[in-house]
């Protein structure tokens, strides 16, 4: 249980990544290195071309074990532009957390650090390009001024991402997996007239069963207050917008199913949400629901490594701020393939993307993304 447990508290470390450089090890003290550096070129209808980063990375984990049998871990991660070179802050803070964990007694964590409701909603965010646009993980009320499937960051605020300031506690009891976290108060984001927001505390909890032949149940609650101080106008909130009275309350709830072994991988995720996304540029959505599914096949007959995938994202906004109806909504169908060697990786994806209006109009985009990645 306690290889379980360290693996899930350090996720963020390891998740989707092929290999760590182990720098020390004398079976007390561990030191290990790891990251990535990928690129992308991504090609839309009616647009150039481009080549973009793969969210390159570099992370660092430090454990020391106790002779009480309490194991003490430290991780730091980067992320930097590597092919965007002009951006004005060239590295940036994705996570830094403190924890202790033990075999009966759980796991601890302070700090900057992956989300506990990202332990089931994060069973579909697993494109090797795209994805993971329908659950509300990344998209916030601080983040407004991007489109739903384009604001990877809002959720670090509202504690479903890497989460900020938060203290977390997880355990395994057999198949069943517990997470609880608590963000304490900080300021993030902006509003669209370019003010600061802050948020008052928010709280999240996640539980997930593991079943012997490879399939697991998940469900995720997360909510997250926002103040409203003297001279600080709340996050999202412009002045030049509906009338948003009674948004100081974001609310994220997902469940989750996947199933795996050796050849085959499947998940399904659905979530629904309280001033959480903005599926439409620039508007907050009172009520909002998502649907995720993703699948992916090993092919090892074919060539060692290779794989197909396909994937699912759709976010419908259900209720909006500005007292009409609307049919707002965004689709997209993923299909694509992955072959991994040694510490590389490339795929393919095409994606379909229906977008509607809140008056109903549909506007349809064909992107194709190839990648590449090599994990160190």
């Amino acid at each position: 249980m306690q290889k379980k447990l360290l693996a899930t508290v350090v996720a963020s470390l390891v998740a989707g990544q092929a290999m760590a450089l182990e720098v020390y090890n004398d079976d007390v003290n561990s030191l290990e290195i790891g990251g990535k550096i990928g690129v992308k070129t991504v090609k839309s209808n009616g647009a150039d071309a481009e080549m973009k980063d793969a969210s390159p990375r570099i992370n660092f984990k430090y454990a020391h074990k106790f002779a009480s049998g309490w194991t003490g871990s430290a991780v730091a991660e980067w992320g930097f532009y590597a092919v965007d070179g002009d951006q004005d802050d060239q590295f940036f803070n994705r996570l830094g957390n403190v924890g202790l964990s033990h075999d009966t007694y759980g796991a601890f964590t302070a700090g900057k650090a992956w989300a506990v409701t990202y332990d089931v909603s994060g069973w579909t965010d697993t494109f090797a390009i795209g994805g993971g646009s329908a659950m509300g993980i990344y998209s916030g009320r601080d983040g407004l001024a991007t489109d739903a499937d384009a604001s990877h960051g809002s959720g670090d605020t509202d504690g479903t991402a890497r989460a900020d300031d938060v203290i977390q506690y997880r355990n395994s009891f057999g198949g069943l997996n517990v997470g609880i976290q608590y963000q304490l108060k900080g300021t993030g984001g902006k509003t669209l007239d370019d003010k600061s927001g802050t948020r008052d505390s928010s709280y999240g909890v996640a539980v997930s069963y593991d079943l012997p032949m490879g399939l697991s149940l998940g469900a995720t609650y997360n909510e997250a207050k926002y103040a409203n101080e003297a001279g600080v106008t709340p996050v999202t909130v412009p002045t030049n917008s509906p009338d948003y009275s009674g948004s100081d309350k974001s609310t994220s709830a997902t469940v989750g199913a996947k199933f795996e072994n050796e050849a085959l991988y499947l998940a399904a995720t659905y979530g629904q949400f309280e001033n959480k996304t903005a599926v439409v540029k620039g508007q907050l959505d009172k009520e909002s629901t998502g649907i995720e599914l993703y699948g992916k096949l090993a092919l090892p007959q074919v060539v060692d490594g290779f794989y197909l995938q396909s994937g699912f994202n759709q976010l419908s906004a259900d209720d909006t701020y500005t007292g009409e109806k609307t049919d707002a909504q965004f689709t997209d169908y993923m299909v694509g393939a992955i072959y991994e060697t040694g510490p590389m990786q490339f795929a393919f994806e095409y994606t379909r993307g229906e977008k509607v209006a809140a008056d109903g109009k549909k506007n349809l985009d064909d992107t194709y993304a190839v990648q590449a990645i090599y994990y160190f």
